[in-house]
């Protein structure tokens, strides 16, 4: 019995909470498991390691310097991250704006890497990786401005295996952008409940009523590519945040179903 067999045996009688769509397979033995995996929902925060990729792919063809100097609007997006409350930091290199994007989700910083790398090469990134149905065409927390944002977990499961098969970047800029997901600072979801010696790489995605996580896990090098995006969740008005939750908890279990299919 394979991974896929494993991981379906193992999510029977989680409970489900809104709307869930779940993308998984073990990078060796390909056969996928995808519940609701193509239907369309608000991207979040998982747009970033697209944003992430098309920004090293710059880096990769000359276009762009990693440790360039980029120069900072004084207004900025509001929500996740820490660049919205430094407004005296006017200047960042590409580099530090990347880990803030991905480490601690800077919406700030995202919407700077975004205005470096332009939305048509993130747009041909996206396709080049197999995806769709995502759409990557306005800038993070700018809600009236035109333009979707929206993924499915089969698409960033895509993203994600594309990586860890080193299909996405060259060697190098493969393991420094598995490095920064590594230390992606929010693990309420998929990796809340591994153990100690499982390892993970992944970058989630909140809004009011969803709560997204999308990972790679394993042991000394990702083995599996797990997608879990959930939306139409009913979230208290005074959460702050928009963390944990029914959506969390049900990414949690969801997360050890899949390890405890990896190792048996």
């Amino acid at each position: 019995m394979g991974y896929a067999a494993r991981f379906e045996q193992e999510l029977d009688g989680i409970p489900l909470p809104g709307r869930v769509g779940i993308a998984t397979w073990h990078l060796g033995e390909r056969e996928p498991v995808l519940r609701g995996a193509e239907q369309q929902v608000h991207s979040a925060s998982t747009i970033k390691v697209i944003v992430m990729i098309a920004a090293l792919r710059a880096v990769r063809d000359g276009r762009l310097d990693l440790d360039g100097m980029v120069d900072l609007p004084l207004r900025r997006a509001p929500g996740t991250g820490v660049l919205v409350e430094m407004p005296s930091v006017s200047r960042m290199s590409l580099r530090d704006l990347v880990n803030l994007m991905i480490v601690v989700s800077d919406n700030a910083a995202t919407n700077a890497v975004i205005d470096q790398v332009g939305f048509d090469a993130i747009a041909g990134c996206a396709t080049d990786l197999g995806c769709a149905a995502t759409r990557i065409e306005r800038h993070i927390a700018d809600v009236d401005a035109p333009g979707a944002l929206r993924t499915t977990a089969l698409d960033q499961a895509r993203v994600m295996a594309a990586l860890a098969d080193g299909a996405a970047l060259p060697a190098e800029l493969t393991a420094h952008a598995l490095d920064v997901l590594a230390r992606q600072q929010v693990i309420d979801r998929l990796p809340a409940l591994l153990p100690e010696e499982a390892r993970f790489w992944n970058k989630t995605g909140e809004i009011k009523g969803l709560r997204h996580d999308v990972a790679l896990i394993g042991r000394a090098r990702p083995e599996v590519v797990l997608a879990v995006l959930v939306d139409q969740l009913t979230d208290p008005i005074s959460t702050k945040g928009y963390r944990g939750g029914p959506g969390a908890a049900a990414s949690s279990a969801i997360g050890l179903a899949a390890w405890r299919a990896l190792t048996g």
